[in-house]
């Protein structure tokens, strides 16, 4: 038996939080549903011990599972069984993880279980919405519209978040390079001047001497300075291991007065697009509200989710809900009440995330358009303050010499 965590809504809209013993997560997700309750996430605490082949052998990616899903789409557009789909990309697959996942999803398929009941044996590649949108698929007929449209989402979400790391990564750049740049000349060019500052300290500006005792105290705790810098990068790696990196960091970008409105931008396009995505597939109102309050990135907007399940689940409209909430921009929710009221919520949560993509895309483009000469200009002026802080100590101790 094996320990599950996991997160789930009652039937009030209230977040429920603890554990299961389980065989499978198929099992813990027919236990939530006996109870009554919605599964938003789990994960096993004590899985079996893996063997070093196993420990070496990496885990399909987020983008081997979009290309799997895409290539799947489209052996069954082409009319082949989802059976000889799945043997045909076992024979054409090279790598050997992913060989082994299509495989494991072929052998359970072959043991009468439908994709979604297979799917859900592997809750980190295959997340609730997947599996969902899988599930009603196979219940109407539509599993190759449907995988079609999650690969097309997932492709879709992969480029906006290769669009943010790029729009972070110049800006971080330059942000080491000045640090760099700051500790080479503290540790290596500083001190050749010492020389000849000695016994003239008492009669240098003030900015000088503060740049020259920065570097004897770095100097002399060098070994505090790297102990620090390796105990925030453990740090860093443990958080995004161990919880949603992604999460922190937009809890941070959304405090920031000039990254602020990007998240706004984000987290309105990801509600309606996801929104769109699962009304258009088929999945009912509530379960899609559950299913993207499973994937809300931040504490406060999952907050105001509970409140807007509850609402919709006493019988209230969907923009009533939202309206009273602030969790997207008010013209967004005027936008999703007119396509409420016309019975094309979907279509209508769909031209709002068109539009906030571009705006988003805009944004990031104008934030890297200005970070960047920024940093630049800061890096510009350390350099210029340490070489006139050295320049202005040496002329006056010539000054004194004279």
């Amino acid at each position: 038996m094996t320990v599950f965590e996991y997160k789930a809504l009652n039937a009030s809209g209230k977040v429920l939080e603890g554990t299961i013993e389980a065989v499978t997560p198929a099992d813990v997700l027919a236990q939530l549903d006996r109870a009554g309750i919605t599964p938003l996430s789990m994960r096993a605490t004590n899985g079996a011990a893996r063997n070093w082949r196993e420990r070496l052998t990496p885990e399909p990616s987020p983008q081997d599972i979009t290309g799997f899903t895409l290539d799947l789409a489209m052996l069954l557009k082409g009319g082949v069984t989802l059976n000889e789909a799945l043997g045909i990309l076992t024979q054409m697959e090279t790598r050997r993880w992913l060989v082994k996942l299509i495989r494991q999803l072929h052998g359970g398929l072959a043991g009468g279980k439908s994709l979604s009941k297979v799917l859900v044996q592997h809750p980190k590649l295959f997340p609730p919405i997947y599996v969902k949108m899988v599930e009603v698929a196979e219940v109407s007929g539509r599993l190759e519209p449907a995988l079609t449209s999650i690969a097309q989402e997932r492709q879709r979400a992969e480029r906006l978040r290769k669009r943010l790391i790029a729009a972070m990564a110049y800006p971080g750049f330059l942000a080491v390079a000045a640090i760099g740049v700051l500790v080479f000349v503290l540790l290596y060019i500083i001190p050749q001047f010492e020389g000849a500052i000695a016994g003239f300290r008492d009669r240098i500006s003030p900015s000088a001497l503060f740049v020259f005792r920065l570097s004897e105290t770095l100097r002399a705790n060098v070994d505090v300075a790297v102990g620090l810098v390796l105990v925030l990068l453990m740090a860093f790696l443990l958080v995004k291991q161990f919880s949603k990196g992604t999460a922190v960091w937009l809890e941070l970008l959304s405090r920031l007065p000039f990254t602020r409105q990007a998240v706004t931008y984000h987290l309105t396009l990801t509600f309606c697009r996801t929104l769109e995505i699962l009304l258009q597939n088929g999945v009912d109102i509530s379960t899609t509200l559950r299913l993207i309050r499973g994937i809300s990135p931040l504490r406060k907007t999952a907050g105001k989710l509970d409140a807007v399940i509850t609402e919709v689940r006493s019988g209230k409209r969907l923009s009533q809900a939202l309206a009273k909430e602030t969790l997207l921009p008010s013209h967004v929710v005027q936008m999703l009440r007119v396509g409420e009221e016309a019975g094309d919520l979907g279509a209508s949560a769909g031209r709002v995330a068109t539009f906030y993509e571009a705006k988003l895309d805009s944004q990031l483009s104008r934030l890297t358009a200005v970070l960047g000469p920024v940093l630049m200009m800061g890096v510009s002026l350390l350099i210029g303050w340490l070489i006139l802080s050295i320049m202005s100590a040496l002329m006056s101790i010539n000054d004194l010499l004279v």
